[in-house]
């Protein structure tokens, strides 16, 4: 599922898809150097511990000097939206 779902809480507890979609910034910098090797362990560890059934949506939210450049914005309010979103 590429499109992933939403974690929710109910009940107080968290209720975690097979999909779930993690928001994640890149950063400025290192930021992108790190970030793509640090996604592919992540990824490798998901899969290693629920046998392939589970996968991380990772959907790129802007902040730092990328979001300025396209925003105008250091820290857009929809960043902040959408990490409220997706807990």
């Amino acid at each position: 599922m590429s499109d992933g779902e939403k974690i929710t809480l109910k009940g107080g507890t968290l209720s975690v898809p097979d999909h779930p979609i993690i928001p994640f910034i890149e950063g400025d910098g290192t930021g992108p150097d790190i970030w793509a090797a640090s996604v592919r362990v992540f990824d490798a560890a998901v899969a290693k511990a629920y046998g392939g059934r589970r996968k991380i949506v990772w959907r790129e939210v802007l902040a730092g000097e990328k979001a300025f450049n396209v925003t105008g914005e250091w820290l857009p309010e929809i960043t902040l939206d959408m990490f409220r979103e997706f807990l």
